[in-house]
């Protein structure tokens, strides 16, 4: 069983965020609604779009992946703060249909931003952001984290045996 008092950089890492739980809860409706009636949601076409975000560690390295199809590289900021890592950028929508020739639309547009807390000790300098098919990856070292080691406890042996035993006496 883990012990809940030992530092988990996982966990750390991601802030939660009560308004994404209730978006996504929000979107799956209109999904829903849109099987059922056919046709578009009112106000769907607002909605908040955030990219899909994955973070673990491998080798020794923190890794964030986040899934952003349709999006420029160009339009993507990524940068690091003392604790935290911060993913910005847009989805453009490109004007060439009228909203009125749509027949059905899901796909979401629009800037975006996110934010995650980084373990004290990552390495900011070693930071590497790669994008390649949608998908952008950001590794960095993950700090030494020290490992808990048993303490034997010593005791008197003439003590305890005679504990046991239901009478005290003093080691000599």
């Amino acid at each position: 069983m883990k012990s809940l008092t030992r530092w988990d950089p996982l966990r750390m890492m991601r802030r939660w965020e009560p308004f994404d739980e209730l978006r996504s809860i929000h979107q799956e409706m209109d999904r829903i609604f849109e099987r059922f009636l056919g046709a578009e949601v009112p106000g769907r076409e607002a909605a908040i779009w955030m990219p899909s975000i994955e973070s673990y560690v491998k080798d020794g390295k923190l890794v964030f992946r986040a899934e952003i199809p349709g999006v420029d590289p160009k339009d993507l900021d990524v940068s690091m703060t003392e604790h935290e890592l911060v993913i910005k950028g847009e989805r453009k929508h490109e004007k060439e249909t009228k909203e009125e020739n749509y027949a059905y639309r899901e796909i979401a547009y629009g800037a975006f931003e996110r934010h995650f807390a980084i373990p004290e000790g990552v390495k900011v300098d070693e930071l590497k952001a790669q994008f390649t098919n949608g998908i952008l990856e950001i590794t960095m070292p993950m700090p030494a984290i020290s490992k808990a080691r048993k303490i034997e406890i010593e005791t008197n042996k003439e003590e305890v045996k005679s504990i046991e035993s239901g009478v005290k006496k003093k080691a000599a």
